[in-house]
């Protein structure tokens, strides 16, 4: 199974927004930050098609999530919304800044297997690592 070694940076979209008025139980939330954003020539290396998932693992964490191509960005740079999902690969360290680094973070995708978890899913596995 193919494997590439990206970065990942975080950060708010217009979806997003969106979502956050709608509410975060919303599906519009929930489709605007359960998912990473790739470059086509990253796409093309993982071999993923449209329905398939994607796992991003870093250090601290992995999660299955969705994708989509962002033809903005160049290869082995990914974009993940902030939200319940990118949490699960960001550190909880800040610094002493009081945000967590969420920039220029080392990762792995590649092609995932199972679903991309809810976000009450999400939240009763951090209950049960607790």
């Amino acid at each position: 199974m193919t494997k590439i070694e990206v970065i990942l940076i975080s950060g708010r979209t217009a979806k997003q927004g969106i979502g956050l008025e709608e509410g975060k139980s919303s599906d519009s939330y929930f489709d605007s930050v359960n998912h990473i954003m790739l470059s086509p020539d990253d796409v093309e290396t993982l071999g993923i098609k449209e329905k398939d998932r994607v796992r991003v693992t870093t250090a601290t964490g992995k999660v299955t999530v969705n994708w989509v191509t962002d033809k903005n960005l160049d290869p082995g740079l990914v974009f993940f919304p902030y939200g319940p999902w990118a949490n699960q690969v960001y550190g909880s360290g800040t610094g002493s800044t009081g945000m967590p680094v969420m920039k220029g973070i080392a990762a792995i995708v590649e092609k995932g297997k199972g679903k991309v978890l809810t976000l009450e899913e999400v939240v009763n596995t951090l209950r049960e690592d607790a």
